[in-house]
């Protein structure tokens, strides 16, 4: 497995939590849970909670799909709003690369860090 020595999290990215929302009684809606839940208001201040959190050592892999090597990592974040969620991050290491580049982030339901 290719080893990371960084993260790539791109504003657009983050942007996408912020604003993703689905139709009322269906799940994934991110832009209820980052915005209304967790209270963050720009794609910014997501960007940076998220990578404020997460190290290398905390990737743990999970496999590999066609473009690459994908890994999680869990984090604690709080956010504006006061609360505090484990959060599950997953990222790629593309074949040939050393850089962790985000792919999601939800929040994860099995409790504690």
């Amino acid at each position: 497995m290719t080893s990371a020595t960084r993260f790539e999290l791109p504003l657009a990215k983050a942007e996408y939590l912020l604003t993703y929302a689905t139709a009322p009684g269906i799940g994934d809606d991110k832009q209820n849970f980052w915005c209304l839940e967790m209270g963050f208001e720009s794609a910014e201040a997501i960007q940076e909670a998220i990578l404020a959190e997460v190290s290398l050592e905390m990737l743990q892999p999970q496999g590999q799909n066609n473009f690459g090597y994908l890994y999680r990592a869990y984090i604690r974040i709080t956010g504006p709003s006061g609360l505090s969620r484990r959060i599950r991050t997953v990222w790629i290491v593309r074949f040939d690369e050393d850089i962790a580049r985000f792919v999601t982030a939800v929040p994860d339901r099995k409790g504690d860090l």
